[in-house]
């Protein structure tokens, strides 16, 4: 199935502000419920694909690959609607321009117009949410430096959508949190971002998996 695609400057507006206090332990505790997702893709056929124009979106050798040229940002979704859920995957860049954002999302509209929230690192070790009305991207936590990324590695994400509250983790470890109101309900998806014309993303998403989940504070 064929995925809009978005082929829109990444210029961060303001938006919503994050957390009052987020530092290094989240305010929110959770709890994972039932496994609803587990792909180690081996085909792609949960997700949308594409091809063309500077953009490849798609199973290939046991990963999802996203490639992107140019300034734009793209995503891939399921059609499985998950409301509260927390995700996780494996990231791994593999093209060396580090001016970039790629991550996990939710609550993406299920019509594939691109609007929902957006968890990100990049390539030079920044961590953000975001929420994209479908034309550009704003800002909910702001871009910061998150020592729990791997520049040049694997990165474990780990995307907490529950009630208002969402918070991105990184290798098991926590980065940011805000709260947020646009959206309630929607499908996953994936993203990747290059920020500048002629440059090229290549990424790879392994071993994604998606729970239900419930906010408690007792959860580790």
């Amino acid at each position: 199935m064929r995925n809009l695609i978005a082929c829109i400057i990444f210029a961060l507006a303001s938006g919503c502000a994050g957390l009052p206090g987020s530092g290094s332990l989240p305010s929110r505790g959770y709890r994972y419920l039932e496994l609803t997702l587990h792909d180690t893709f081996e085909s792609g056929g949960a997700w949308r694909s594409y091809d063309g124009a500077g953009v490849f979106l798609g199973a290939r050798n046991g990963a999802f690959l996203i490639d992107i040229l140019g300034r734009q940002y793209v995503w891939t979704q399921t059609d499985m609607p998950l409301d509260d859920v927390v995700m996780e995957a494996e990231l791994l860049q593999t093209s060396s321009d580090d001016h970039n954002a790629f991550g996990l999302a939710c609550r993406l509209d299920p019509g594939n117009s691109g609007r929902g929230y957006y968890f990100l690192i990049s390539g030079d070790g920044y961590a953000s949410i975001r929420w994209s009305n479908g034309r550009s991207l704003e800002q909910i936590a702001p871009a910061r430096p998150a020592a729990q990324i791997k520049r040049g590695g694997r990165n474990r994400l780990r995307a907490v959508c529950i009630g208002d509250y969402l918070a991105l983790w990184v290798n098991d470890k926590f980065v940011i949190e805000a709260r947020d109101r646009r959206a309630s309900a929607g499908v996953i998806g994936m993203v990747g971002v290059m920020n500048y014309e002629g440059r090229r993303l290549t990424l790879t998403i392994d071993d994604l998996k998606a729970w239900r989940g419930t906010l408690d504070d007792r959860a580790p």
